[in-house]
């Protein structure tokens, strides 16, 4: 064995070994400036159908479970789904797209959407159509 080609190859495997180590459990962390997104409530005002409205939202890429809901009733965000369906992280710069959805049984009906840009905010939004008035409460925080 060369012993010049041994002391030659033993520093690259280490440094392969220490650049690979723990790659496949990085975490990313936030970009700096980016927001999250999370639904407190929904709120029926006035109803697509009486005497019940079967809604579901849609936020960012998730949907949320389906909920009957009669008017006037507020339902929790935490009612819709886990957090995972009514939190939605938001580029800095960039807005997420949450839609009120009618669950029918045939085609579903969009009674409205709106657009949350990545800014610090505690709204109540208000969403019409279709026949149907919701109010959708969110509040946007900035990430570290």
């Amino acid at each position: 064995m060369n012993l010049k080609r041994i002391a030659a190859v033993l520093p690259l495997a280490g440094g392969i070994a220490a650049a690979t180590t723990g790659t496949s459990h990085a975490q990313v962390a936030p970009m700096a400036g980016s927001c999250e997104l999370r639904i407190t409530e929904v709120q029926a005002r006035d109803l697509q159908e009486t005497p019940t409205d079967e809604i579901y939202l849609r936020v960012g890429d998730e949907r949320t479970s389906t909920r009957t809901f009669t008017e006037g009733q507020t339902r929790e965000g935490s009612e819709l789904g886990n957090a995972d369906q009514i939190t939605e992280f938001i580029a800095p710069g960039g807005f997420v797209v949450v839609s009120v959805v009618e669950d029918d049984p045939a085609v579903d009906a969009v009674i409205g959407s709106f657009r949350v840009p990545c800014r610090t905010a505690s709204k109540e939004q208000p969403v019409s159509g279709a026949g149907a008035f919701y109010e959708v409460p969110y509040v946007v925080t900035q990430l570290p």
